[in-house]
């Protein structure tokens, strides 16, 4: 019994630092925002933004969490979405941000995931990262679709219940103290990180974030061109992690609204359970595919 209890545990450990790598950049983009949109008069009302994004390995060996990403080919694609007020969608895709401007330009359902902030409330697509999870599966092995667990359950869990499903993270409790007010302009000071862009200027939050490092670069030409380019530079020392994002905000009015599919509290323990099914599941059939060699 100990034995399986043992074995469960890196499966768990890495959907919790991925699901809490996720809410964290999520409102590190929603800060970004906040303090573009004071020193932009042109993005006072919203706008809409694509970012390419790279995950690098700050640790001498590579942590779990990285390990994660990178078996989900998930160290660099994009980030597309829109921000209105303290509002934000994010959508996250495994393309580059140029897909967007193309005729074939990947759709919701293509994304990895995505998210919400609204009412300084996080709901993430919990089922469109199952959805990610089991498609990889299926495509190695074929021959376990008809075993995976149904879902049957809301799509969008909330932050409260992301950290019960965590047991508490710490990457998402720390999440939770972050709001606009801290990246107003006179709660940033200046930085000047490794890897600055030229031309750019470069700043950070004053106040303590915990395990989470952000920094904020931009042009000076930007104040006053159509895009407001942008330089984001996030590090989770924690995580042994660190992401770079460089894209574009273009100012725009967005209705952002709350998902209507959201998980019920006493289905949680339910989630968890599926997400061990198939865990599980895959370590069978990686356990038969190496024993028939």
């Amino acid at each position: 019994m100990s034995t399986s209890r043992s074995s469960s545990r890196p499966g768990r450990t890495a959907l919790r630092a991925v699901l809490a790598l996720l809410v964290v950049l999520a409102l590190a983009l929603l800060g970004l925002y906040a303090f573009i949109r004071a020193r932009a008069g042109a993005l006072q009302a919203g706008a809409a933004f694509t970012f390419d994004y790279t995950v690098t390995s700050t640790a001498s060996e590579p942590s779990l969490a990285y390990s994660t990403l990178r078996s989900l080919d998930a160290l660099t694609g994009s980030v597309a979405g829109q921000s209105s007020g303290d509002s934000l969608y994010l959508a996250w895709y495994n393309t580059p941000a140029s897909a967007f401007q193309s005729e074939q330009a990947p759709g919701p359902d293509q994304a990895f995931t995505d998210l919400y902030v609204k009412d300084g409330q996080v709901y993430l697509n919990v089922r469109q990262i199952y959805r990610t999870l089991l498609s990889g599966l299926t495509a190695q092995y074929p021959a376990v679709s008809a075993l995976i667990p149904n879902w049957g359950l809301g799509d969008y869990i909330t932050q409260a219940q992301l950290a019960r499903l965590l047991n508490s993270q710490p990457a998402v409790s720390a999440a939770g103290g972050y709001s606009a007010a801290a990246f107003a302009p006179g709660q940033m000071q200046r930085a000047y990180p490794e890897g600055a862009l030229d031309g750019y200027l470069y700043f950070s939050p004053k106040q303590e974030t915990g395990d989470v490092h952000i920094t904020i670069g931009f042009p000076l030409r930007s104040l006053w061109s159509e895009f407001f380019h942008c330089h984001v530079l996030v590090e989770l020392p924690g995580q042994g992690l660190r992401f770079e994002l460089t894209g574009r905000a273009l100012p725009g009015e967005y209705d952002i609204q709350a998902p209507a599919s959201v998980m019920r509290d006493e289905d949680i323990d339910a989630l968890a359970a599926i997400f061990e099914a198939v865990r599980s599941l895959l370590a069978f059939v990686q356990e038969l595919a190496g024993a028939a060699q």
